[in-house]
């Protein structure tokens, strides 16, 4: 335990540095840290995710081109992005008589937490525009 004095003004006892209110701050400090790390950790997918319909989406708003165009375009966006995405998981087709270009991405990313826990992540992207 800390050493104790006196606090003459006050007349009470109080304890210095030392405490067990250490040793839970510094606790809850390392717990913040870890939830925080977990957090970022699990939410880095989602984020590439989002951008990459993001992406997509701005791209098919702008180019109804070809199908090997778009296939292609979205191939380097996913790989700009670390998104493990592959020929044979990306479909895209195109509707010429109604002017529509269907896209269908599927892809799997594992999250890895200190090395002890993996968690795979089901990813499914489909715009249409």
């Amino acid at each position: 335990m800390g050493a104790l004095f006196q606090d003459r003004e006050a007349g009470t006892m109080r304890r210095v540095w030392g405490e067990e209110g250490f040793v839970k701050t510094l606790l809850g400090l390392g717990l913040l840290v870890a939830l925080i790390y977990v957090g970022v950790t699990l939410a880095r997918p989602y984020y590439r995710y989002y951008q990459f319909g993001s992406h997509t989406r701005d791209f098919l708003k702008t180019d109804i081109g070809e199908v090997n165009m778009i296939r292609k375009n979205m191939l380097e966006d996913a790989a700009e992005l670390g998104i493990p995405l592959n020929d044979k998981d990306l479909t895209v087709s195109v509707n010429t008589f109604r002017k529509q270009v269907r896209v269908k991405a599927t892809w799997t990313e594992t999250v890895d937490l200190f090395g002890q826990y993996r968690k795979d992540i089901g990813f499914v992207l489909e715009e249409e525009w």
